[in-house]
């Protein structure tokens, strides 16, 4: 049934897309949720991350090592920017703000002198990173389950961390009242460089998944920049678990719009959003 292969081909397509977001966004919530920094060159961080991963996967066709390469760069750079440019301007948001725009325009600038052509995920003989499965009649990536797998994962272990560690513990005392967690003795600036590191992270690895699937070039940061930022806002900018469903309804929305009605596929995010908006204007996981 032709019907229903597309809407198998959309769902899939969806929630792989869903963890992808997921991804890239439960990093700004974090950092958002305790530092309350808006980075805006958190999807550049994303695309670089994809950039990576292709470089060294070309060099070394290794997919652990060039997935692991991203992940310590991002943490690398998110020790840097926290330390060196974000910790002096707590608490001024417009700085904040004009500041990562820079970075995000170096960034920028950066990829486009390193990569003028972009990168190409290359034909493996890896089932798993190049096979395909045929699902009642439809033949869908491999690697797209590869995909949901890990954003599941990563989001129980961000929820475990969250919820069973000491440091998690911490982190959510700090969101809840920083002073008053100052006064109890934790160090708030190592919770800060470590929050933005994590995140930071996340994005990276989030940009290294997604390479297999996409091809990395320049329109890469434009094309997650705004659903970077939409998914935080729908499910509530302090709230991990609400970037997870956030995730999903956008994601799966998204791709079942851009099969059946691509005309309106530009903007259906940001209907998402303002219908949310309207509802519930601190996200559906906002009060959280």
């Amino acid at each position: 049934m032709p019907g229903l292969s597309l809407l198998i081909s959309a769902l899939i397509d969806g929630v792989s897309h869903a963890m992808t977001l997921f991804l890239i966004s439960s990093g700004l919530v974090i950092i958002f949720g305790l530092m309350d920094v808006f980075n805006l060159a958190h999807a550049t961080f994303f695309a670089l991350g994809a950039y990576l991963f292709l470089q060294f996967y070309l060099s070394t066709s290794c997919f652990l090592i060039s997935l692991a390469i991203p992940i310590a760069v991002g943490i690398l750079i998110g020790l840097f920017v926290e330390r060196v440019l974000i910790r002096p301007l707590y608490g001024r948001h417009i700085m904040q703000l004009l500041l990562t725009m820079g970075l995000m325009l170096l960034l920028l600038q950066i990829i486009q002198i390193a990569w003028p052509a972009g990168l190409y995920f290359p034909e493996t003989e890896n089932r798993i990173l190049s096979g395909m499965l045929e699902i009642a009649g439809t033949r869908v990536r491999i690697y797209k389950f590869v995909l949901v797998c890990v954003g599941l994962l990563v989001y129980l272990v961000i929820d475990l961390f969250m919820g069973r560690t000491r440091f998690g513990a911490m982190l959510r005392a700090g969101t809840e009242n920083r002073e008053l967690a100052r006064a109890f003795g934790i160090n708030i600036e190592l919770l800060f460089t470590a929050s933005f590191a994590f995140g930071s992270a996340l994005a990276f690895m989030g940009g290294a998944l997604i390479s297999p699937l996409v091809h990395a070039t320049i329109e890469l940061p434009t094309t997650f920049t705004l659903m970077a930022f939409v998914v935080p806002v729908v499910g509530g900018m302090r709230s991990y678990k609400g970037a997870f469903y956030a995730s999903l309804l956008i994601g799966v929305i998204d791709r079942l719009v851009a099969y059946y009605f691509s005309w309106l596929s530009f903007a259906i995010d940001l209907i998402i959003m303002i219908v949310v908006l309207l509802i519930k204007p601190e996200g559906l996981f906002g009060g959280e």
